[in-house]
């Protein structure tokens, strides 16, 4: 995929803050890899998922497997039908416009509450993932932008500590991403960058500036959601 790839260094250097913004359990880890394929179409719709195949290509136990496939069900990514296995579902982007609907009341919540209660550790890891974002973003590294956006999600929503939200968000932003990112071609750097200056008023504790970058954000995805169906819709 053209443009979308970073200079080894730059790369090194953005691992070296995730890695320090978010150390994964094994489950997550495993989560953050299914979820990837997914977005990728590296696992298509349809296809059928078993926990020793998954187990073996990704290097985990079955455990993890096991636990991100649930989260996966959540978030409607799978589907786990009695009898018959677990399957990747089948994509209605056109959805995407309900989800957008519900995202911004929610969003703005989170960021209102996050920039408010997030410890000094969190806040330090908001402004790492600013600044992961915005090098992403700069560099068009499609694979680092999932990781930011993931990580930031779950960083806000454990900021907010609201369970009601996390659980009304995590599925939203799961689709959200399979979205956003399966065209990722047809979007732009300021999308990235706009979502950078959200993070980083959370790390600063600034809710006004928070809320105010969040709606910034989400128009701009709202615009782009419609701009790419308007444009498959033309394709029927």
């Amino acid at each position: 995929m053209a443009g979308l790839t970073t200079a080894p260094s730059i790369r090194k250097g953005l691992a070296k803050n995730l890695k320090a913004a978010s150390p994964k359990t094994m489950a997550a880890e495993a989560y953050a890899r299914l979820e990837e394929m997914i977005i990728l179409g590296k696992l298509t719709p349809d296809t059928r998922l078993s926990e020793q195949m998954l187990a073996q290509a990704l290097g985990l136990g079955r455990t993890p497997i096991r636990e991100a496939l649930q989260k996966l069900r959540e978030n409607h990514l799978v589907d786990i039908l009695p009898r018959s296995g677990v399957f990747v579902t089948r994509v209605d982007f056109r959805s995407q416009l309900l989800v957008m609907e519900v995202r911004h009341d929610l969003e703005r919540l989170v960021a209102r509450r996050a920039a408010r209660r997030a410890s000094e550790a969190e806040r330090q890891k908001f402004l790492q993932l600013a600044a992961a974002m915005r090098l992403a973003g700069e560099t068009r590294d499609k694979l680092a932008l999932m990781a930011v956006d993931r990580q930031f999600k779950e960083l806000s929503l454990q900021a907010a500590a609201n369970k009601y939200l996390t659980a009304a968000l995590a599925p939203i932003h799961a689709h959200s991403r399979r979205f956003y990112f399966t065209h990722l071609e047809t979007t732009n750097v300021p999308i990235a960058l706009s979502h950078a200056e959200a993070i980083e008023a959370i790390g600063r504790g600034d809710e006004t500036a928070a809320v105010a970058a969040t709606e910034l954000f989400l128009d701009a995805m709202e615009s782009f959601t419609k701009a790419v169906i308007t444009a498959e819709l033309a394709e029927v």
